[in-house]
C-alpha cells in the first residue's frame, strides 16, 4: 500500500519512468532541494540470483524479476510483422540496469546533419559545444572510464581503466599500427574484484554504474526522493496548457498523483504512447500532438556483429568491454558509427541466441518446431569462427515520419511500432562494411548477421526536439510544444540516433533540462 501522505502531497516534480533519462533528471532536482516523485512500472528490488543465465523466459513476473520488460512487442518492418521481447528494462533504473554500460559522446557532426531528400534538415536546435559542460557533468557522475578519443577536440576527464585482457592489448597494438585511432571504451564500470562486467543484466556486486546505484538510491536517502514501483501511469489529466493529475494503476486500484512539473521517461516506446493516450477536449489527437508529431521519426541503431579473428592465440581474461574506434564516424558526408568491443567471443551460447532472436523477427517465426534445431548451426558456426573476438558496430539511423510508434490498446504491451527501411540505409550499411573491411586489413572478418540488424535496444526520436511545433513534439528545452509543464528527458527527444550508444548523451540533457526545469519552479513559487 502507498501510504496517504504521498498520495496527498503537492510534489514539485513528478517523474514518469526511472532509466537514465528520469533518474537522471531526479537526482539534479533532489539536490537542488525539490521534492520529487518517482513512478516506475517495475521492481525497486532484485534478489542476488544470478541473472546471468536468464534468456528470453516468458513469463512476465519473472521478466520483472530480472528486470527486463514483460511484455512482447509488435513491430511490422517493411511489411513484415513480428512480435518479440524488447531487449530494453524495466525497473527501478529502467534499461541502465541491463545495458552494457558504454557511456560516451555523440560526435558533432550529428548535430548539423544534412540529408538529401524530402525532409533533408535532421538538425538540432542547440550545439553540440551547449551539451559538452553536461557531458562533462555526467561523466563524473556515472563514473566513466576510459582513455581521450585522439578525435574529439575537447578533453574527458575520465576515471583509469583497469588494464586489458591480452587478447584485446593485441587487437588495440594491431589497429593502431594499420593506422586507426583506437582508445579505451568509456564505460560506467567499477571493476570490483573479480568483476564479471555484467554485460546485459542486472550486476549483483553493485560494480555497474546504473541509474538506480547512482542517481536513485542517494536521491532516496536524502530524504526528497520517493520512488513509487510496480506503479501503471495509464494516462496524464490536463487542461489547454497544464498537466493537472497522473493518473495510475497500482495493485488494481487507480491512484491520483498532483504535482507542478512532470517529466516523461517512460522511453522512446512508452512515453509517445502515453501522451496519445491521454487525449481529451483540449488535445482531441493525444498531449502536445497537435501536428500529428507524437510517435513519429521513430530511430534506432543499426548494429552488426563482427567476428574479428586475432593472429595467434591470447587470453581473454580481464576487462571485455574495452576498445572503440571513431574513425568511421563521419565518412566522405556520410553518417556511419563507431566500432567497438563487446566482451563476448564466438562461442556457442552467444551464437545461439542472437540466432534466436534473428529468427523470433523473421518470416519465418511461425515455423516454431524449428527455433530448438537452431543449436545445430549455432554449433557449427562456433566451430568456424573458433577464436574469434564478436565486436560491434553502433551506426547512426535518420529520421523519417513514417516510421512511428502506434498507441493500440489491443496488443498487449500497449503499442506497436511501424518500420520501412529506406534505400539510404542499405547504401550506408553496405558502405559501413565495405570500409571496415578495409581499414581492419590484414585482419580476417566476419559479418554476424543479416542485410540490415536493426538494435531495437536503442529506440529514440519518437518525440523529437524541434523549434516548430509543426514538425517536432518539445522546443530547445524539452518542453512539450503548448504544455507550460510537461517535459520529455529519456531518448524521445533525440533530433538524430547519433553513431554511438546514446546512454551518455540521454543523461547530459536530462542535466541541461533539470536546468530549466529548477528555474521554472523557482520563477513559480
Amino acid at each position: 500500500m502507498i501510504d496517504k501522505e504521498v498520495i496527498e502531497q503537492y510534489w514539485d516534480v513528478i517523474v514518469i519512468g526511472s532509466g537514465m533519462g528520469g533518474a537522471t533528471a531526479a537526482h539534479s532536482l533532489v539536490e537542488k532541494g525539490y521534492k520529487v516523485l518517482v513512478l516506475e512500472k517495475g521492481q525497486s528490488r532484485f534478489s542476488n540470483e544470478n541473472h546471468k543465465n536468464y534468456l528470453n523466459e516468458d513469463n512476465s513476473n519473472e521478466r520483472l524479476k530480472h528486470a527486463a520488460w514483460p511484455e512482447k512487442i509488435t513491430a511490422n518492418v517493411d511489411g513484415i510483422e513480428s512480435r518479440f521481447f524488447p531487449l530494453i528494462g524495466c525497473g527501478a533504473g529502467g534499461s541502465t540496469l541491463r545495458y552494457a554500460a558504454a557511456l560516451e559522446r555523440f560526435g558533432a557532426e550529428s548535430f548539423n546533419l544534412k540529408r538529401e531528400g524530402e525532409h533533408s534538415d535532421t538538425s538540432w536546435p542547440i550545439s553540440y559545444e551547449s551539451l559538452i559542460p553536461y557531458y562533462k557533468k555526467a561523466e563524473q557522475l556515472f563514473q566513466v572510464r576510459g582513455t581521450q578519443d585522439p578525435l574529439l577536440k575537447e578533453d574527458s576527464k575520465l576515471l583509469i581503466p583497469p588494464k586489458m585482457s591480452e587478447c584485446d592489448e593485441y587487437f588495440f597494438s594491431s589497429f593502431k599500427k594499420i593506422g586507426l585511432n583506437p582508445y579505451r571504451l568509456h564505460v560506467g564500470i567499477e571493476y570490483k574484484e573479480s568483476c564479471e562486467e555484467c554485460l546485459g543484466y542486472i550486476c549483483n556486486k553493485s560494480c555497474k554504474s546504473d541509474a538506480n546505484k547512482i542517481c536513485l538510491e542517494p536521491a532516496i536517502k536524502s530524504g526528497n526522493l520517493t520512488l513509487v514501483d510496480l506503479c501503471d501511469v495509464i494516462r496524464l489529466e490536463s487542461n489547454e496548457s497544464e498537466i493537472k493529475e497522473v493518473v495510475c494503476v497500482r495493485d488494481g486500484q487507480e491512484i491520483n498523483f498532483k504535482g507542478r512539473v512532470v517529466i516523461m521517461a517512460a522511453g522512446a516506446y512508452f512515453t509517445p504512447v502515453l501522451l496519445l493516450n491521454s487525449s481529451n477536449q483540449h488535445w482531441c489527437n493525444g498531449l502536445g500532438n497537435k501536428f500529428d508529431q507524437v510517435g513519429r521519426n521513430l530511430m534506432f541503431h543499426i548494429s552488426d556483429f563482427i567476428a574479428v579473428w586475432p593472429k595467434g592465440k591470447y587470453s581473454r581474461k580481464g576487462p571485455g568491454k574495452s576498445i572503440s574506434v571513431r574513425d568511421f564516424y563521419f565518412y566522405k558526408g556520410k553518417s556511419l558509427g563507431v566500432f567497438q568491443s563487446t566482451g563476448m567471443s564466438a562461442e556457442y551460447g552467444n551464437v545461439v541466441y542472437t540466432l534466436k532472436m534473428q529468427f523470433d523477427r523473421s518470416m519465418w517465426r511461425w515455423l516454431k518446431p524449428v527455433r530448438p534445431f537452431l543449436r545445430v548451426p549455432a554449433y557449427l558456426a562456433s566451430v568456424l569462427f573458433g577464436s574469434a573476438s564478436i565486436f560491434a558496430t553502433v551506426m547512426e539511423d535518420y529520421p523519417y515520419p513514417e516510421n512511428r510508434v502506434i498507441a493500440d490498446k489491443g496488443e498487449p504491451s500497449g503499442m506497436r511500432f511501424n518500420y520501412t527501411v529506406h534505400e539510404e540505409l542499405k547504401t550506408r550499411i553496405k558502405l559501413f562494411r565495405k570500409v571496415l573491411k578495409a581499414g581492419l586489413s590484414p585482419h580476417k572478418i566476419l559479418v554476424m548477421g543479416g542485410e540490415v540488424s536493426l538494435n531495437y535496444a536503442h529506440p529514440c526520436g519518437t518525440c523529437r526536439m524541434g523549434k516548430s511545433p509543426e514538425t517536432s513534439v518539445v522546443d530547445a528545452k524539452c518542453k512539450v510544444h503548448g504544455v507550460d509543464n510537461l517535459y520529455i528527458v529519456d531518448a524521445s527527444f533525440m533530433p538524430t540516433s547519433g553513431g554511438i550508444n546514446p546512454g551518455l548523451t540521454i543523461a547530459a540533457n536530462a542535466l541541461r533540462v533539470s536546468e530549466f526545469i529548477g528555474a521554472q519552479l523557482r520563477n513559480n513559487k
